[in-house]
C-alpha cells in the first residue's frame, strides 16, 4: 500500500481543514456590530483639517517607550503614529544636533513623520475597547471561582484604605478582617510572632516595622517612574516585586 501523500493533496486537505476550523469559531458581524467592537469611532481617514489638534506622548504598549503623536478632533483619538521628535521614531539627528519644531514639517500633512509599529498603533483599540476594565471590581465569591461585583472608585478606596469585614458575604470569610492600608502604613511598632510565621528566619533585627507587611507586586510597570513616588516615598515601604 502507498502511504505517500502527494503535496497538492496534502495543500487541499489542509486548506479543507482550516476553513471547517474558521466556519465553526467565526461568525457573520454586521458592519455596524463591528465598528462597536473596535473602538468608539472605529477604522478612520487620516484626520488633516484643521479640526484636529496634535498632542505627542510616549507609547506603553511595550517596553520601548517610543514616541507617540495623537491624532484628535472634538476630544476623540482618531490615530496614532510615531513622534518625528523621539529618537526611537525617527533619525532627527541628521537635522542637525539641537532640533527644534520648526526643522521639521510635522503638521497634518506633513511630510517628516515618525513610525509606530503595529502593536504601539493598536493602542486606539485598546483605549477604545468594549471589553476594557471601566470600573473597580469586587470579589463576590471564593479565590478563584470568577464572580465579581462592579463597585464604585469611592467605595473602592474606602476599603483598600480603611480594611474591615470586606467579604462577610462570602461562604468561609464571613470574619475575616482585612486590615486596610490607613492602619498598615501608620503602624511603626516592630512585626511580631502574630503578624509573621517565618521570625525564626528574621534578620538580628527582626522584620522591621509593621509597615514592611505592604508589598507592591506588579508584572510588567509600564509607570515604572511613578510607582516609587508612592511605594517608597509616600508609604514609605521599600518592597517593590518588579516582573
Amino acid at each position: 500500500m502507498n502511504t505517500e501523500m502527494k503535496r497538492r493533496t496534502f495543500l487541499k486537505l489542509t486548506a479543507a481543514a482550516a476553513a471547517g476550523v474558521a466556519a465553526s469559531n467565526f461568525k457573520n458581524v454586521e458592519a455596524s456590530e463591528w465598528k462597536k467592537q473596535i473602538g468608539k469611532a472605529g477604522s478612520q481617514p487620516d484626520p488633516v483639517d484643521g479640526e484636529m489638534q496634535i498632542i505627542r506622548s510616549v507609547c506603553l504598549m511595550c517596553h520601548g517607550g517610543c514616541g507617540i503623536q495623537a491624532k484628535v478632533v472634538n476630544g476623540e483619538l482618531k490615530r496614532l503614529e510615531g513622534n518625528p521628535y523621539h529618537p526611537n521614531c525617527y533619525d532627527y539627528t541628521a537635522k542637525g544636533d539641537i532640533v527644534v519644531e520648526s526643522d521639521l514639517d510635522t503638521g497634518p500633512t506633513g511630510k517628516d513623520v515618525g513610525s509606530l509599529c503595529p502593536k504601539g498603533q493598536a493602542g486606539i483599540f485598546a483605549l477604545y475597547s468594549p471589553f476594557r476594565l471601566q470600573h473597580p471590581l469586587k470579589r463576590v465569591g471564593p479565590r478563584g471561582s470568577g464572580k465579581w461585583k462592579t463597585i464604585s472608585w469611592e467605595q473602592a478606596f474606602k476599603e483598600i484604605c480603611e480594611g474591615g469585614y470586606l467579604f462577610k458575604n462570602v461562604p468561609g470569610e464571613e470574619n475575616r478582617k482585612v486590615d486596610g492600608l490607613k492602619s498598615i502604613l501608620n503602624n511603626d511598632s516592630p512585626m511580631g510572632p502574630e503578624d509573621s510565621a517565618y521570625m525564626d528566619e528574621a534578620p538580628p533585627g527582626g522584620w522591621g516595622p509593621k509597615r514592611n507587611q505592604f508589598v507592591w507586586a506588579h508584572g510588567r510597570n509600564e509607570q515604572s517612574p511613578l510607582t516609587p513616588r508612592f511605594v517608597l516615598e509616600a508609604a514609605g515601604v521599600p518592597h517593590m516585586l518588579n516582573h
